[in-house]
């Protein structure tokens, strides 16, 4: 999984989606709606580079009403900071795309960072 997170940080969402799709068929449970709402974030932002900005938009709905089920410190991700960049995004796109005219999206796409393992 690691490696797939390196790839979203480094904006290869194609190459992304590929490598966790494989790992996905194979978790259950909360890894699975994990890996599924991080898959359908990497489509949507392989969509948005392709500039299918109504398909980035829809993928990023499905991805943000996945991660709503899955606690936001899952496998130490720094999920609450990832979400809310999701949530600027497709707010982004929201705007942009009713407003055509009046177009302003984040500079950066999202970054997963992940947190120290906490020491006990």
């Amino acid at each position: 999984m690691q490696r797939g997170v390196e790839l979203f940080n480094a904006g290869q969402f194609y190459e992304c989606h590929d490598m966790l799709e494989e790992i996905w068929l194979e978790e259950a449970g909360e890894d699975q709606l994990f890996l599924q709402a991080l898959i359908q974030a990497a489509v949507a932002f392989h969509h948005f580079q392709q500039g299918h900005w109504g398909a980035a938009r829809s993928m990023l709905k499905m991805s943000l009403e996945k991660f709503a089920g899955v606690p936001a410190t899952h496998r130490a991700a720094a999920g609450e900071v990832f979400i809310r960049q999701l949530m600027t995004w497709k707010e982004a796109l929201d705007r942009s795309i009713s407003s055509p005219s009046e177009q302003s999206l984040p500079k950066a796409f999202p970054k997963i960072a992940f947190r120290a393992p906490q020491e006990s």
